[in-house]
């Protein structure tokens, strides 16, 4: 009973400490210098956005790991150490446009990280020893999560490094013809 308590407390402010780094992390990149404001007149600086999303999306995964690899079978230590990889996954697109200046662009790459990270923690709900002793059906939706998290995260950064070329929105525009009726797809993606 003791020991049960003693690695109850000992996980807390771990949890408390990895929840601050991220946080800490966020409020810093939206507190970015001017070269991340939305009404800049140069190009946009695309090493500075793909760092900074890469540098968010690794922070979340290197304080996720300590939080997995440092407790001892401590079912909630484990969830939040897995809930902070995806969250950096989510966070990382949204950073990494921020410096470009593309907000909305960004919150539309991060929706699919954050709905693997909503499925994670769906799967917490249902079995919350699913990262250590989850069935092989649980450990197969659980790294299906992971992998959508941060295969979507990564290009929502790698899209953001790509930003230099896009100059005009993406329109749509009908296409009558004789014999046939469309819509034309232009710009950039």
């Amino acid at each position: 009973m003791r020991d049960a308590r003693n690695q109850r407390s000992l996980g807390a402010p771990s949890v408390k400490r990895g929840r601050c780094l991220v946080a800490l992390t966020v409020a810093v990149l939206c507190l970015a210098p001017g070269s991340a404001r939305a009404e800049q007149t140069q190009s946009p600086d695309t090493t500075l956005a793909f760092v900074a999303g890469a540098f968010v999306m690794a922070a979340g995964f290197m304080v996720g790991s300590v939080l997995l690899a440092t407790n001892t079978d401590n079912r909630t230590a484990d969830n939040a150490g897995w809930l902070t990889m995806n969250g950096g996954f989510t966070v990382a697109p949204i950073a990494s446009h921020a410096v470009v200046g593309e907000w909305g662009r960004g919150l539309a790459f991060a929706a699919a990280p954050a709905a693997a990270m909503g499925g994670t923690a769906a799967l917490f709900q249902v079995d919350s020893g699913t990262v250590v002793h989850g069935s092989l059906p649980e450990q197969r939706v659980l790294w299906s999560f992971f992998l959508a998290g941060l295969f979507s995260g990564t290009a929502g950064v790698v899209d953001a490094a790509l930003a230099r070329g896009r100059t005009a929105p993406v329109t749509v525009a009908p296409m009558i013809g004789a014999g046939h009726l469309g819509l034309s797809v232009g710009g950039t993606l």
